[in-house]
């Protein structure tokens, strides 16, 4: 993406994020979210999205918290999906409190939680909860 040729913005720095987190790749995922705002290149919910997933599949669940927290502030609204994956990234953790939290904090907000249930209620039953 640093060749000639390529423009980078939003739309190719959040598809560069989300192949590297498919790829499992996600120190270069995160370094590259973190390179849009040394670029002052806007951060979209699918940027946040694919940084959340990388940060929750590389077992690093605070983060996600980090970075769901800073949303609001970067004029980004957290939704269903985004949600979903600090959730996710929460429950691997054995986080079953902070999922519980996102949970009610999703309810809250009026963010729809159909497709989070399933895993708010995993980091229960795996916690034992």
């Amino acid at each position: 993406m640093l060749g000639e040729g390529v423009q980078r913005n939003t739309i190719t720095y959040s598809a560069a994020i989300s192949a590297c987190e498919k790829g499992e790749q996600w120190q270069q995922a995160l370094e590259l979210f973190e390179r849009m705002w040394c670029e002052s290149v806007i951060r979209d919910t699918i940027a946040y999205k694919a940084a959340i997933f990388a940060y929750g599949k590389s077992g690093q669940w605070q983060q996600t918290l980090e970075l769901l927290g800073r949303m609001p502030g970067g004029g980004v609204q957290r939704n269903t999906i985004t949600y979903s994956a600090a959730i996710s990234a929460c429950e691997k953790g054995g986080q079953w409190q902070q999922t519980l939290e996102f949970f009610e904090r999703m309810l809250g907000e009026g963010v729809q939680q159909n497709i989070t249930c399933n895993a708010a209620i995993s980091a229960c039953e795996k916690s034992g909860q």
